[in-house]
Order: C-alpha cells, then sequence, then structure tokens
C-alpha cells in the first residue's frame, strides 16, 4: 500500500488500501489506467480533488491542463498556497464502485479542499483568485478577466497567456504541470 494524504484512518474502507500511486500531476505519460476508477490529487498535506471516471487518464490528463474540469481551480490554489507539486492515486475499479469510494471519502472527511480548518480559502480557488487580482490591480482588465475565468470554474489555462505573465513573475506560478503551459 502506497501512504494515502488522508489523516489517520482507524478502520479504512478495503478500498483505500488498494490505491496506486502516488505519481506527478502531468500533462502527458500519466501511468494512469484508461478503465474506470477514482482518483485522488493532493498537495504536501492538502486533499484538493477526489473525482471519478470513465477513463481515469484522460480525466486526470484533462485536470493538468487546467482544461474543461471543475477541480482545476482548487488544484491550482491548492499548489499556490502549499507551493507544492500536486501528486494523484487511483483506484481503478467499476465506475459505480468508483462513485461509492468517492462518496465514502466525502461523508468521513468532507468535500474537498481538507482539512477545511488550515485550506478553506482553496474553495473553488478563492485565495489564487485574489492573489492574481491583487498582483493585477484589483481595476484592471486583467483582474476582471481572471474574476471571470474563477467564476466559470474551468479553463483556467486562459490565465497562462503572456499578457500575464508579468502577474505570475510577481506571484509566482504554482509547482505543476501548468509551470510550462
Amino acid at each position: 500500500m502506497t501512504e494515502l494524504p488522508f489523516p489517520e484512518i482507524a478502520d479504512p474502507v478495503a478500498e483505500l488500501v488498494s490505491f496506486a500511486g502516488p505519481v506527478d500531476l502531468v500533462r502527458r505519460g500519466l501511468p494512469l489506467p484508461t478503465t474506470p476508477g477514482v482518483y485522488v490529487v493532493a498537495c504536501r498535506d492538502c486533499v484538493a480533488h477526489i473525482g471519478t471516471s470513465g477513463n481515469l487518464r484522460t480525466r486526470v490528463r484533462t485536470l493538468a491542463a487546467l482544461g474543461t474540469h471543475r477541480g482545476s481551480s482548487e488544484v491550482l490554489c491548492a499548489a499556490h498556497c502549499t507551493r507544492s507539486s500536486p501528486k494523484v492515486w487511483w483506484y481503478p475499479v467499476a465506475l459505480s464502485e468508483a462513485k461509492v469510494v468517492e462518496h465514502t471519502l466525502k461523508q468521513r472527511y468532507g468535500e474537498p479542499p481538507w482539512p477545511r480548518e488550515a485550506y478553506a480559502a482553496c474553495v473553488n480557488g478563492a485565495q489564487l483568485r485574489d492573489d492574481l487580482v491583487t498582483a493585477a490591480g484589483s481595476e484592471s482588465w486583467e483582474a476582471g478577466f481572471v474574476e471571470a475565468v474563477f467564476a466559470i470554474g474551468e479553463k483556467l489555462g486562459l490565465l497562462f497567456q503572456p499578457r500575464f505573465d508579468s502577474i505570475w513573475q510577481s506571484l509566482g506560478i504554482p509547482p505543476g504541470p501548468w509551470e510550462r503551459l
């Protein structure tokens, strides 16, 4: 068993001991299978996202590319707040079972990011959004664009256009696959 980024579990569900990983979150070369399953993304001690998919590799790659994935804002924000690259754990299982595992984890700990006491500011990427708006200047076009992208909650890769280079230089790009977008 690989150590998972969960708080101590007195009575772990059987599925948790079967997770594979961790591996770095990357856009290409993910060793995840193309089968259904459940996955967990964490940055150091912050569990940023738990999801299920009919194709683990494709879904996690979409998250890494900051594409149409609702978990991207929280994972990117967790990387920003922890200054740590995201890691991925996965468990290949039928999609119906994957949803049960996901539900079990979320019932036990709550909706990510968690622990909430430490990472409540990462819900919907709020801390990163606020830091980007401040770095851009709250009345700037860029600040409005940042707020719009975070309000939509997907396609965060739009924030890595050349127009934002100076903002990222002042703030620092979060560790992870987007360092080279």
